[in-house]
């Protein structure tokens, strides 16, 4: 394929023109929030994947989707080999604080 038509051009999150074949967990990601909203459990989601497939694409999506519903969000990365708390203690404190007042009364 010619590399200027490609439409594959991975970017850390950078949205493709369409997002294909994500519809299945934008609608299980939708049924935990609304279970969450309504004060009932919800299934966990796992995103899991090689680089470049679409897993930051997919969050940011559910984020904005989440936050259509109200939700409060904030992005984290884990670092590899090194707890989170340790490389980003300034950052808990105003996420923490930032949250403190999110509760939901359902």
């Amino acid at each position: 394929m010619d590399p200027r038509k490609n439409p594959y051009a991975p970017g850390a999150g950078t949205p493709p023109p369409e997002l294909a074949g994500r519809d299945e967990w934008i609608e299980r990601a939708a049924i935990a929030l609304d279970r969450i909203r309504a004060g009932r459990s919800a299934r966990s989601l796992i995103l899991h994947g090689l680089r470049g497939v679409g897993k930051t694409v997919l969050l940011n999506r559910i984020e904005v989707d989440a936050e259509a519903r109200g939700f409060a969000s904030v992005k984290i990365e884990a670092p590899e080999g090194r707890s989170l708390p340790a490389r980003q203690p300034w950052r808990w404190r105003s996420w923490t604080t930032a949250f403190s007042g999110c509760a939901s009364t359902g």
